[in-house]
């Protein structure tokens, strides 16, 4: 059982590195597409990608953050980095 466990946390762990990897792809080629990050944002909700969660909309209103970075984590699987990046994305910061 523990192999199993083990071996499915690095699945995930590559896929995580290989989801890093694309999003910094669709970054850079919209960035030299000159689409900029609401349009962006647009058309990844359009194409059906993962939005932020509502519940992290709501406790970023609330001023909650960080707690919304960790909801986002256990929602998504997505790393910290990640996680933090989305919130800001979604804050208007990044």
């Amino acid at each position: 059982m523990f192999g199993r466990t083990r071996q499915q946390q690095t699945m995930f762990e590559n896929l995580q590195a290989q989801n890093a990897r694309l999003e910094g792809l669709v970054g850079l080629l919209a960035e030299r597409a000159g689409v900029g990050e609401a349009e962006l944002e647009r058309l990844r909700e359009e194409s059906g990608a993962p939005r932020v969660p509502e519940e992290c909309r709501r406790l970023v209103a609330e001023g909650k953050v960080i707690e919304a970075i960790k909801v986002y984590r256990e929602r998504t699987g997505a790393s910290l980095m990640d996680a933090k990046d989305a919130i800001d994305r979604s804050r208007g910061v990044a």
